[in-house]
């Protein structure tokens, strides 16, 4: 069910916002909250790892945190799966794979290298195509191919507007069913963008242009929180533990609003001996 819902909210007519998680507890705090998605957040996963983005974690780190979320939450999931977590294409394919099998609903993948250059379009055209007939052969036709390009990320890239609207070209015909430009927030030339290709087009939530009645309007269809849900909770974790131990007032914990969390929890119950 979660794979033909998630497809269906990929379109040019429609917007929506992917509520990025990181571990179970704040895969449950997005569903209860309403939202109708949700992806993990390649950067909050590595930092709880205690190591930087940037595939630093193993996939089985990824997958094992998938598998978490997926028991615990009813709404679709979408995995970050940064470069792929492999050199080999049949390896990154095969990762895709056991994502779908444990019943994740889409991934992203990006088109940057270690290095910050952009993999030629040909080159990662070539791995979308690959995990595009490979789900299809599986039985995965709604399963989310969410294409990452770092245009406007990477010092490489220099006419970042009309390398985006090129790649997201080739992308279409390899087999992505979405565009995602982190880094864009100029509203003219995201409604240029939007405009010009024909995939949805997905961005990251940044401090300029968060207002959604904004980015619907410009063309965005897909809106993505990425770290700053889990940024600002690991600003207030800072701030408090650090005003607690010079204060000296640990009551202070205690002033924050009820929690709202249902952890239906089953009773333990131990056999006599």
């Amino acid at each position: 069910m979660n794979y033909s819902t998630f497809k269906e909210l990929h379109s040019k007519k429609s917007f929506f916002v992917l509520a990025n998680c990181w571990d179970v507890l704040s895969a449950r705090i997005y569903e209860e909250a309403g939202y109708k998605a949700l992806g993990t957040s390649s950067s909050a996963l590595s930092a709880t790892n205690n190591v930087k983005d940037g595939e630093n974690i193993t996939f089985y780190t990824v997958l094992h945190n998938a598998q978490n979320i997926l028991k615990v939450v009813k709404i679709p999931l979408s995995v970050d799966m940064e470069k792929g977590y492999s050199s080999r294409v049949t390896d990154i394919v095969d990762n895709v794979i056991k994502l779908a099998d444990i019943g994740c609903s889409g991934i992203n993948i990006e088109d940057s290298e270690i290095s910050g250059n952009l993999q030629s379009p040909t080159n990662f055209s070539r791995i979308i195509s690959l995990i595009k007939s490979t789900l299809l052969a599986k039985g995965f036709p709604h399963f989310v191919l969410n294409a990452r390009t770092d245009t406007y990320l990477s010092p490489f890239c220099h006419d970042k507007l009309t390398e985006t609207i090129a790649r997201a070209s080739v992308y279409k015909s390899a087999g992505a069913d979405c565009l995602f430009v982190p880094g864009l927030s100029n509203l003219s030339e995201i409604r240029e963008i939007s405009d010009e290709i024909a995939l949805p087009l997905n961005v990251l939530n940044l401090p300029n242009i968060s207002n959604i009645d904004d980015l619907r309007l410009a063309g965005v269809n897909r809106f993505s929180l990425g770290n700053s849900v889990f940024d600002e909770m690991l600003a207030y974790l800072e701030k408090s533990i650090n005003r607690t131990i010079h204060n000296k007032n640990y009551a202070s914990h205690y002033s924050h609003d009820p929690l709202n969390l249902l952890f239906n929890l089953k009773p333990i119950t131990f056999q006599k001996k």
